[in-house]
């Protein structure tokens, strides 16, 4: 049985909701010349473990996904039901268990590995979680990688997902072949990772790139780590329905759902903007400002060649990417200020999944 072994600096060389799971044939685009590192001495897995959703994949030498499941994140349980539910996941694509002799090639689980990627902050040397600020406090202090190691026998390897998700875009997405780039997530939550002289940023305890807490107005809301007017508390899409929800005026789009009793969603304050609601436009432009603000920061203290975007929330607002390119160009110092430096990501929901097989 192997022991636990953290995720390593250098990258390679280089539905819906039923409880059940779902295993669901590879999407991912197999025409690259990219390999993942020693695929060939066993089968890569990966595992991605959300707020809602942990999700298991087997993966190719070149990063396509063989076969993926995926089960619902248990909720207020103890960190045994968080690893049952992915032995769970691990067991369906053949993760857990030897040789698979049902299976026409079989999964060779000699040599084989196991990447995580789990919302952090984690110490990638030890697989051990710090204390989460916006998931259930069940994942505080969770051994995760000891723990995934002892019941697999596999090579586990563990990181933060924006790190994860950092290396997938560098070995098949938008920043494939860059050697300086930051990765930035808007979505449920607001993250980040640095990638420098291709190598990413870890800092002393293992959690440098937490772009999300940065503060963008001292003055603004609440965060759930405790400070204010932090991006994530701006931009995400809960921080965005909630702060609708505060401003909704009478008589408004907005304040005619809130009578209903319905929570609101970020959908539903891109609708209510579009119908001419001047608070919902007034939170969107808001994120949209604190976004593009935080790129220029990212541009003056990395000098990237890139900054890709990605999160659901980013990705439904394409004009935020090119907000931020213009504030770049025009508001980062100079040489930092190149134009066209803010990128959509483009691996999308499978990205963590990607990049967990590069740790």
């Amino acid at each position: 049985m192997n022991s636990f072994t953290s995720a390593v600096n250098t990258p390679a060389n280089t539905d819906n909701g039923a409880a059940n799971a779902v295993v669901a044939p590879a999407s991912c685009d197999d025409e690259t010349d990219r390999r993942i590192p020693d695929s060939n001495a066993g089968a890569v897995f990966a595992l991605d473990i959300g707020g809602t959703w942990i999700r298991a994949a087997r993966l190719s030498p070149r990063g396509a996904l063989e076969a993926r499941s995926r089960r619902p994140m248990p909720k207020g349980q103890e960190g045994r039901g968080i690893i049952d539910a992915c032995l769970q996941a691990l067991g369906e694509v053949g993760a857990v268990g030897g040789w698979d002799s049902s299976s026409p090639d079989g999964v060779r689980l000699d040599g084989a590995r196991l990447g995580v990627s789990v919302t952090g902050p984690v110490d990638p040397a030890t697989g051990r979680l710090f204390t989460p600020p916006n998931t259930d406090s069940n994942l505080a202090g969770l051994d995760l990688g000891a723990d995934l190691a002892r019941s697999t026998g596999l090579d586990v390897r563990v990181d933060r997902d924006t790190n994860v998700a950092a290396l997938g875009e560098h070995a098949f997405g938008a920043a494939r072949g860059v050697a300086n780039f930051v990765y930035m997530t808007v979505s449920t939550g607001v993250g980040g990772a640095v990638m420098l002289d291709g190598r990413l940023l870890r800092g002393v305890d293992g959690v440098a790139g937490e772009i999300g807490h940065i503060s963008v107005d001292r003055v603004g809301p609440s965060c759930g780590c405790g400070r204010r007017g932090c991006l994530e508390a701006i931009a995400s899409g809960p921080a965005i329905a909630r702060r609708a929800g505060d401003l909704a005026e009478e008589g408004g789009p907005l304040h005619e759902i809130l009578a209903s009793g319905r929570a609101l969603t970020g959908k539903d304050v891109d609708e209510c903007a579009a119908a001419g609601d001047i608070a919902a436009r007034l939170v969107l432009e808001s994120a949209a400002r604190a976004v593009a603000s935080a790129c220029v920061d990212m541009a003056n203290a990395f000098n990237p060649e890139l900054i890709v975007i990605g999160g659901g929330v980013a990705i439904a607002h394409p004009q935020w990417i090119s907000r931020a390119c213009e504030c770049v160009a025009r508001e980062a110092l100079v040489p930092a200020n190149r134009a066209g430096i803010v990128v959509p990501a483009q691996l999308g929901d499978d990205v963590s999944l990607v990049g967990a097989a590069f740790l």
